[in-house]
């Protein structure tokens, strides 16, 4: 990931990296047992994120508490990338949420399943599948 500043704001990449641990365990209880209230929490949680008001989702505040307790080191990268990243991430759940209530359950827990990929991917092994789509789009626009 480049280190030059995208919207000049800075985020604590392990505190997300721990959130993303925690939508990846609500993620495989939903495919486990798809359940509304998983989804709810979760388009929660990702809306009052999205909107810019993390300091009441239960996720921030629950990977806060986690990465002190594991006594992680603040690591602040650039927030423009993964804030592009948690907008596909609530587009996931949204569609998700959307096809539960329309009895696809099947498709519901399908878009579960690669959103779950991702943060897996984002928690383990520090790759944010959304972040490089975005650099894959502030290149692409050059040309538009």
């Amino acid at each position: 990931m480049p280190s030059c500043p995208v919207i000049f704001k800075k985020v604590d990449q392990n505190v997300i990296r721990v959130m993303a641990g925690l939508v990846s365990a609500l993620g495989i209880a939903f495919i486990t047992a798809p359940q509304l209230s998983i989804l709810i929490l979760l388009l929660y949680d990702f809306l009052v994120r999205v909107v810019g008001y993390e300091k009441i989702s239960p996720l921030f505040y629950l990977a806060k508490f986690i990465s002190k307790l594991l006594k992680l080191k603040k690591d602040e990268i650039d927030a423009g990338p993964k804030e592009f990243a948690l907008k596909i991430g609530f587009l996931f759940v949204l569609i998700s949420f959307i096809m539960f209530l329309s009895d696809e359950t099947t498709a519901a827990v399908l878009v579960v399943a690669i959103l779950t990929i991702c943060a897996l991917l984002e928690a383990g092994f520090n790759y944010c599948i959304g972040c490089k789509m975005y650099m894959i789009l502030k290149k692409l626009r050059k040309f538009f």
